[in-house]
């Protein structure tokens, strides 16, 4: 007997089909537990539409309003969200690997224990949700807004955010292997007691950001501007500072054993309590500076080789 139009098993059996529904057919619709996958949904609104637990692997999603969307421990593995709206929408234990988004809101929406490996998303907004307590590892997120997320105690392993900006977003206490936030606009980022060494931060814009106690060895400041940022009692071996530009940045407490400071345009730095033992101040310029009970060991102020390769010209 042929199911009834509009019955939940005539809907999926349709989309699996590939026919075309009416915008609002699946608003409030319970599919948990559906085969989805590889269905297209264009310029579809699954306000309140139940999915947990289904299969909507390959399915691609365009122009779509997902408000209040359930998602739970749904497999959207190798999924594309082009020019989606999200708001409030549930993926707590969702498999989002291999996900694609690009130019789409996620507003207020819940990813906790969410699978987010190997993530890609341009120019994509994330909004006041819970990340926390996602998996989020060999990701790529460029041209993206990050804004009013709390992802304090977050792991997160190769994960690059080009071009991003992220505003009041606290990474307190996160654990970040190789990640990178290379040119992003990042003002007053909270990154105390971080585990972050080999973090790159190269070109960023980190004014009044916080680093106070952070494990930061390794990391990568190189260009980035600086105004006000506090990196008290920080871990900064083999940190590198190379042309960056800060006005009274606060080192003060910090370890920064072998830093390269070259070319480092500071006013009004604090390096009260700092150790510098073997440092680099290549043409630094510190105007300033506070160096109250520094340690200055080995510290170098001029390196002949790098001098003699920024003078270099080619031969006529």
């Amino acid at each position: 007997m042929p199911e009834s139009p509009h019955s939940v098993q005539y809907l999926i059996d349709l989309l699996r089909q590939g026919g075309r529904l009416q915008p609002d057919l699946l608003v409030g619709a319970d599919l948990s537990g559906a085969d989805l996958s590889g269905v297209r949904f264009d310029r579809m609104n699954l306000e309140g539409t139940r999915l947990n637990g289904a299969n909507l692997q390959r399915a691609a999603w365009t122009q779509c309003r997902l408000h209040g969307t359930r998602f739970d421990a749904a497999v959207l593995s190798n999924t594309q969200f082009t020019d989606c709206v999200m708001n409030e929408a549930s993926l707590r234990g969702a498999k989002l690997d291999h996900v694609w988004m690009q130019n789409s809101k996620w507003q207020h929406c819940d990813f906790h224990a969410a699978d987010l490996t190997r993530l890609a998303a341009l120019d994509t907004r994330f909004e006041g949700g819970a990340l926390a307590g996602a998996i989020l590892a060999e990701a790529w997120l460029s041209q993206c807004t990050l804004l009013d997320l709390d992802l304090a105690g977050v792991c997160w392993d190769k994960v690059l955010l080009p071009d991003c900006t992220l505003e009041r977003c606290s990474l307190a206490e996160a654990t970040l292997s190789q990640c990178a936030l290379t040119r992003a606009i990042a003002p007053g980022l909270d990154l105390r007691n971080a585990q972050a060494q080999g973090l790159s931060l190269y070109r960023a814009v980190l004014d009044e950001a916080c680093f106070d106690g952070a494990l930061l060895d390794s990391a990568i400041f190189d260009m980035a501007r600086m105004d006000h940022v506090t990196l008290r009692n920080a871990s900064l071996r083999n940190a590198r500072f190379y042309a960056a530009a800060s006005l009274g940045i606060d080192f003060s407490g910090s370890m920064m054993h072998y830093a390269d400071l070259s070319h480092f345009h500071a006013a009004n730095a604090d390096f009260t309590r700092a150790n510098l033992t073997g440092a680099l101040l290549h043409a630094a310029q510190l105007p300033n500076a506070l160096w109250n009970d520094a340690v200055l060991d080995d510290v170098r102020r001029d390196d002949a080789e790098l001098r003699e390769a920024e003078l270099w010209q080619p031969a006529v």
